[in-house]
């Protein structure tokens, strides 16, 4: 069983770039929130109304990181661009980080958890782009702020 697991430690350089990239997220939602006057606590739903986008997921190593991020990548190429661009490439880059370090430590990808059901969710709200928007950066955000503090969760698949 242990030998199904890779671990290598990883450089305290490369934490805090993963690190930076993630807060640079934070603050780039945290500003289009700003931008848009939206009520900073306001709440869009149940957490548990769109378990497609998971916010509270828990991260389980490389893997589980990568599947939640690419599920929140799929649902920003889906959003109308404009001052959403420079948070999909923020998060584009994070990603393919990730992605790389999974190829380095011979992670073996995660099929998407969630396909069709987040395709479903997608269309469903396609006409509510903006609140949906919201609620999909603020879970983002979230997510992002979790991973931070499971940085350690990088050394393991």
């Amino acid at each position: 069983m242990l030998g199904m697991v890779h671990s290598i430690p990883i450089h305290q350089d490369n934490l805090k770039n993963f690190k930076l990239q993630a807060e640079t997220i934070i603050l780039r939602i945290k500003d289009h929130s700003k931008e848009l006057k939206l009520y900073p606590n306001i709440s869009i739903g149940d957490p548990d109304l769109y378990p497609e986008i998971p916010a509270d997921k828990p991260i389980q190593g490389l893997g589980s990181i990568v599947d939640a991020l690419t599920t929140f990548q799929k649902v920003l190429q889906r959003l109308p661009k404009g001052k959403l661009s420079q948070i999909r490439i923020d998060l584009s880059t994070l990603l393919g980080s990730l992605k790389e370090r999974m190829t380095s430590m011979r992670c073996t990808p995660k099929e998407p958890t969630n396909g069709r059901s987040l395709d479903i969710l997608l269309q469903n709200n396609a006409t509510h782009h903006i609140t949906f928007g919201y609620f999909v950066l603020d879970r983002l955000k979230q997510f992002t702020q979790k991973m931070i503090g499971n940085l350690d969760q990088l050394k393991s698949c």
